[in-house]
């Protein structure tokens, strides 16, 4: 009698398991992965990376980690009692104190433009001390390449933001790409929203140029600004995509096409177009052509497998190391477009079977953009997710 019981109830295990939905599987799937995230808070309220020692201090991972999760609303996920507080007293302890040693001291962080731009961006999203607030858009407003750093419209860096390297000569960049641009105009867009500083002549300023920088990562035709190994802006194919940069071309993960009369030509892929549609949806400027083309190009470009626009022959393998990364992104634009298709689908089953059994994920061969460290690779699928969940695939 009781081995009957035993396998009448394995059989009823069996049956509601085989029965439950896509969208409850995907459900079950991003809740595990939220508390393991969760479960990783340190004690001090910040989140350390135990595989990269640029991001062991938590300063520039908290305030990235923080802002998605406060992203999942709390009727989807019941956050854990003073989570959140804890967070955001790291963010203001550590940053404010970075912030206030000295002058030079918040540059010489890691990843210090990333910092600045999440820590500002939670602190506007819990509408939570104005004073770190202002000294935050300070900084990123300094960091922009514009005209008070010598750095003129004819100029490809002009509108831009990149890494932050301190101590940069008047009239010369740095770093300066697209990933970095796209989140400093989402933070600068958020507090300019949250106390409609639209009367902040600084931060006016800052948003009305930074699409030019967009501009001129989409290579639009009617750019006529020449980058290193170019000879002809006119002669270059344009689609509609963006590349990372065309100031620090190193930055950018496609292979260079050498095209007769025109120079060296880089491939539009898509982790940057995502990113230059979203710096051009923050900005409201969703009504023009560039939006349109660069919509276009991912509706033209859906695969979830791989990096659309790189290379597999590629001796570096970006499109097997921004595996996670893509997938932020993808979902991200995607979804703020309003692009329909079968890409939701299929990226949901990539992330319920991918994930490792305790709730985490992990890309082995993703050093390069820190996606080894599960840490970054979960936050990467946790953003997937809390755009997923919310769509009804068509």
């Amino acid at each position: 009698m009781k081995i009957i019981v035993r396998i009448t109830f394995m059989f009823a295990i069996l049956i509601a398991t085989g029965c439950q939905s896509d969208d409850d599987k995907l459900q079950q799937t991003m809740e595990k992965s939220i508390a393991w995230m969760w479960s990783q808070q340190s004690e001090d309220g910040g989140w350390h990376s135990q595989t990269h020692a640029v991001l062991k201090d938590g300063k520039a991972l908290t305030p990235y980690i923080l802002f998605h999760l406060l992203q999942i609303p709390e009727d989807k996920f019941i956050r854990p009692d003073r989570a959140e507080e804890r967070g955001v007293e790291f963010i203001r302890r550590e940053v404010r104190a970075s912030m206030t040693m000295s002058e030079d001291s918040f540059p010489m962080l890691n990843y210090p433009n990333y910092s600045a731009a999440y820590a500002l961006k939670v602190l506007c999203f819990i509408h939570q001390d104005t004073v770190l607030q202002n000294i935050l858009v300070g900084h990123l407003l300094r960091e922009q390449f514009i005209e008070h750093r010598g750095i003129t419209p004819d100029n490809l860096a002009y509108g831009g933001w990149g890494y932050g390297e301190p101590g940069l000569p008047y009239g010369q960049h740095g770093h300066v790409d697209i990933s970095h641009t796209r989140r400093i105009i989402e933070a600068l867009v958020m507090k300019a929203k949250a106390e409609a500083e639209e009367r902040h002549l600084s931060l006016s300023h800052c948003l009305t140029v930074s699409h030019l920088f967009l501009k001129g990562v989409q290579r639009a035709p009617e750019d006529s600004r020449l980058y290193e190994g170019c000879l002809s802006r006119k002669d270059l194919p344009y689609d509609g995509g963006f590349i990372s940069s065309s100031v620090t071309l190193a930055t950018n993960k496609c292979e260079p096409v050498l095209i007769e009369g025109a120079g060296y030509y880089y491939p539009s892929y898509a982790t940057a177009t995502c990113d230059g549609l979203l710096g051009f949806h923050a900005l409201g400027m969703t009504d023009t052509k560039a939006y349109t083309d660069a919509k276009e190009w991912l509706k033209q470009h859906q695969d979830m497998s791989t990096i659309d626009g790189l290379s597999k022959n590629d001796s570096e393998q970006w499109h097997q190391v921004m595996h996670y990364y893509h997938w932020a992104v993808r979902a991200e634009a995607m979804t703020a477009a309003d692009i329909k298709g079968q890409w939701s689908i299929v990226l949901s089953q990539m992330l319920i079977k991918e994930q490792q059994p305790e709730g985490y994920y992990v890309n082995p061969i993703g050093g390069v953009n820190k996606e080894d460290d599960p840490l970054m690779a979960t936050i990467f699928a946790v953003i997937a997710f809390s755009h997923l969940i919310e769509i009804k695939p068509k």
